[in-house]
């Protein structure tokens, strides 16, 4: 149930953004893998210019999981360098919140920290992507994702 409520704020959220901030390459999916879990996730996500190079993507990944619960809320920003033609190669980092709860109670949440690095390349009004991030914290996690920017 708590899933769910969060899930259904972050939506809320991005919804609630201004308008006139929303335009093509904002909104994304992600999916991927979390190699310490071993598990696969799914994820949402927002992209918003800062500066000429530098973004905020806000975002949020549940990993599939049994027997326990395992989220993260994430607030990333990233350097775009500068490529010719319509390739994005980024590096960057944010703070993010790690939550895993068990099924018979108890569970905790961490601050994350987030160092980030990828690849894009612009089809059309669709930027299919490639993304490494590490999530430094106690038991630190590797993941690979794969996403599309709307």
């Amino acid at each position: 149930m708590a899933r769910r409520a969060l899930v259904a704020a972050f939506l809320v959220a991005l919804a609630l953004l201004p308008a006139g901030t929303a335009s093509a390459d904002n909104v994304g999916i992600r999916f991927g893998y979390y190699t310490k879990v071993k598990e696969p996730f799914v994820g949402v996500e927002y992209l918003t210019r800062v500066s000429h190079r530098v973004y905020f993507n806000p975002n949020f990944e549940w990993v599939f999981t049994d027997g326990f619960d395992y989220f993260t809320v994430n607030g990333d920003f990233h350097y775009d360098f500068p490529m010719q033609g319509h390739t994005y190669v980024w590096l960057g980092a944010g703070l993010g919140l790690a939550r895993v709860s068990f099924d018979g109670g108890g569970g905790n949440t961490d601050a994350v920290l987030n160092v980030i690095g990828g690849v894009g390349v612009r089809t059309g009004h669709v930027i299919p992507y490639v993304q490494a991030k590490v999530i430094v914290k106690e038991d630190s996690e590797f993941v690979i994702g794969f996403g599309l920017r709307f």
